[in-house]
């Protein structure tokens, strides 16, 4: 890869860090070549991490003058992998380039060698193959020099326990679904999670929903997910002990307010964060364009965010209920059922008609105790039954 090789001169675009706990990513796929232009907003390269795969764009118009890294290389954060005519990004505290590679892009899969030889692999693939019982020295890598990806070890979890293998390249849909493999066992495996569930009437939501929706000097619609959200992100600031995130032998405190959403997108749920601040219809736009984003598979650094919750909402599927896992990076994820009709006593104890629904909130021992998440889920509850407080300003 002499042309890939050859970094010359100018300024450097390195590897980002796409959220908290991200150290490396992996090269899955370059867009550009060296000697091509790009204008800012342009695909340069796919980055896949543990938790994602996300498209780096061009932060400006530029020329790229070399690519510094192979497909399937893993490259830490901060580390050059391209040089262009554009502005520098700085590198992080790694001054040299990697050393170039001298496969070409795209190797077919190799097969696997003798036991014993040293076998070039991502992390994770590893983790991927430790979590499935997969001994990668049974497995064939596709990535430059060998290198076994998770698609490759996936693939070899498929064999095991299907019908004859089909020959064909895994498609990209596949990568994710073994990202998101890996990220739930990861979180089921290392965080000890408990459940609070409750019940919260949801008619007079529903009724300012449609209030507001209807008014014609509204900025914007306003989605129940956009509802929940700000519900959620006001209990967190009522509940600032809630705001924090298990790091290493601690709780971290979160600076900001934000929520992550759970998106059904191709290839598997995504989970963009988002950031809370001015009033309900700005979460709601911001939202929105989350959310687009993820559906199109271009989440980029922005939506990777710290936050100490997400949402995952079923409700459009008539699902009664969720029990959600939590992302590994955070320390709730609340699980929201369909609305549905029931009877609740009023003050005379007569049965009056009711629409409530069912969230199941996922708590991380480690981050806090069971009383303090109830009365958190209690402020939830509280302001979805009385949803006027949600029109007012968030403070982040």
């Amino acid at each position: 890869m002499s042309d890939r090789a050859s970094s010359g001169a100018g300024a450097p675009i390195v590897m980002p860090k796409l959220g908290l706990t991200m150290a490396e990513g992996l090269i899955a796929e370059w867009k550009v070549a060296p000697g091509e232009a790009v204008s800012a907003g342009q695909v340069l390269f796919v980055v896949e991490t543990d938790k994602i795969s996300n498209e780096i764009e061009a932060p400006a118009d530029g020329t790229i003058l070399s690519l510094l890294a192979e497909e399937g290389a893993t490259v830490a954060v901060g580390a050059p992998v391209a040089t262009w005519t554009g502005p520098g990004q700085g590198t992080g505290g790694t001054e040299q380039p990697p050393a170039p590679l001298s496969e070409p892009v795209g190797a077919p899969p190799v097969a696997a060698p003798a036991r014993g030889e040293r076998r070039l692999s991502t992390p994770f693939a590893r983790r991927l193959a430790q979590q499935a019982g997969i001994d990668l020295a049974d497995v064939g890598g596709s990535g430059a020099r060998g290198r076994i990806k998770a698609r490759d070890v996936q693939a070899a979890i498929d064999r095991r326990t299907t019908a004859p293998a089909v020959s064909a390249p895994a498609p990209r849909g596949r990568d994710l679904r073994a990202l998101i493999a890996a990220r739930v066992t990861r979180s089921k495996a290392e965080i000890p999670h408990f459940y609070l569930s409750a019940d919260a009437r949801f008619d007079a939501l529903a009724a300012l929903r449609r209030e507001v929706n209807a008014d014609p000097s509204s900025p914007g619609k306003l989605s129940v997910t956009a509802f929940l959200g700000a519900a959620v992100g006001r209990a967190l600031a009522l509940h600032p002990e809630a705001n924090g995130v298990w790091r290493g032998d601690r709780v971290e405190p979160l600076d900001a307010i934000a929520i992550g959403i759970a998106v059904e997108a191709p290839g598997g749920v995504m989970a963009p964060v988002v950031p809370l601040g001015g009033g309900i219809h700005d979460f709601a736009s911001a939202l929105d364009a989350a959310i687009e984003r993820a559906r199109q598979g271009r989440l980029g650094a922005a939506d990777v965010g710290a936050a100490a919750i997400g949402i995952s909402n079923v409700g459009m599927f008539a699902v009664r209920s969720l029990t959600p896992i939590i992302d590994p990076d955070q320390s709730f994820m609340l699980g929201v059922g369909a609305p549905r009709a029931a009877f609740r006593a009023d003050e005379n104890g007569a049965p009056v008609a009711v629409r409530k629904v069912t969230l199941t909130l996922a708590c991380d021992h480690r981050a806090i105790d069971g009383a303090a998440a109830a009365r958190f889920l209690a402020t939830i509850v509280e302001l979805i039954e009385h949803p006027v407080r949600l029109l007012l300003p968030i403070r982040s």
